[in-house]
């Protein structure tokens, strides 16, 4: 049984890991599958090996407590007009040099001076005492990471409450499968790029990524993907394609965003993304077929809003993040046509 240690509230042995030779371990949860020698940490800098023990040492060590509305993560067809309860901590398992939480992300707990601990049973209260909150998101670093943390939340909060990741999909098949065991029901994932932007910029695979994807959808989880267009790295039309093409082979009703980039980190010299390249992307890709297509980080776009997919009767209008319907959420038909429309709702 995997306990908290005494001293360190911060520490708890990791749920999926395997005991190698000599000492050394092997973490599987998320897909880079490090194998990490008596004393060291693997390449997220959240778990250490001690004497043949792996402990993920960020358990409970939140870096933000914020109350958001869904559309923030963004998840535009998931209990649309609801308030999620978003939890961070730090670090994470990509390298993006634009990213932009990077005050969190791009630091290991170890290196936090004054951390901040919140048990699950103190996030679970602070929930329960605001009936504006819907659901729990763990968000803003890498939420993979926090594995152990989000199980033991999700494992506390009701069923009357939906429990979300916003994620860049690196995790494992045996991660993904316990998330679903304490009722994960929705995910947004972020693709960096094709196989050689996401190698280049990430120092990842990007068909593992893909894979999840899939694997997710087999599995009933509610997916909507997110595509940050940075000039000169994904911004090409080959680019646009690709992601339409693997959306139509897994189900063309998988709403896809794709967002303006701007200049963070590393890529402060990087131009933000001309709102016409995101305008000629989403031609692009409802061309080929798909659904729900939006822009992000365009305030006021009428690319921000769902239409119907057979009429294109306006259904739901966003401005910011309020959000005005124009259908029954009940029913979740077109108030013209009939045509059921993809929406996740209580």
């Amino acid at each position: 049984m995997q306990l908290n240690n005494n001293q360190d509230p911060f520490k708890k042995e990791v749920f999926l890991y395997e005991q190698l030779s000599q000492l050394k371990v092997q973490c599987k949860t998320c897909q880079r599958l490090c194998i990490i020698a008596e004393g060291k940490m693997g390449y997220c800098r959240t778990k250490k090996n001690e004497q043949g023990v792996l402990y993920t040492i960020n358990y409970g060590m939140v870096s933000s407590f914020s109350i958001n509305p869904i559309e923030k993560k963004p998840l535009f067809h998931y209990y649309p007009g609801s308030l999620a309860a978003t939890i961070g901590s730090f670090s994470c398992n990509f390298s993006c040099p634009w990213c932009q939480n990077w005050e969190i992300s791009k630091i290991s707990p170890s290196e936090v001076l004054k951390p901040n601990f919140l048990p699950p049973e103190e996030i679970i209260n602070r929930i329960k005492k605001d009936n504006r909150i819907s659901g729990v998101s763990i968000s803003f670093n890498e939420p993979t990471l926090s594995l152990e943390y989000a199980i033991d939340v999700f494992k506390l909060l009701n069923e009357s409450y939906y429990k979300m990741f916003v994620t860049n999909g690196y995790m494992t098949s045996e991660t993904l499968a316990q998330l679903i065991d304490v009722g994960l029901t929705g995910m947004s994932i972020t693709v960096k790029g094709n196989n050689s932007s996401v190698e280049k910029y990430c120092q990842a695979n990007g068909e593992l990524v893909w894979g999840t994807i899939e694997e997710a959808f087999r599995k009933g989880i509610h997916l909507e993907i997110i595509c940050l267009i940075i000039p000169s790295v994904n911004d090409t039309v080959a680019f646009y394609e690709e992601v339409a093409e693997r959306i139509l082979g897994i189900n063309p009703k998988i709403p896809l965003h794709f967002t303006q980039f701007f200049p963070y980190y590393h890529f402060l010299n990087h131009p933000p993304t001309p709102v016409s390249t995101l305008e000629n992307a989403h031609q692009i890709v409802l061309e080929k077929g798909l659904a729900y297509v939006y822009l992000g980080n365009v305030f006021g776009h009428p690319f921000e809003n769902t239409y119907c997919n057979h009429c294109k009767k306006l259904l739901i209008k966003r401005t910011g993040y309020k959000t005005d319907f124009f259908l029954d959420l009940e029913t979740k038909l077109c108030p013209t046509c009939g045509e059921k429309i993809l929406l996740i709702t209580k």
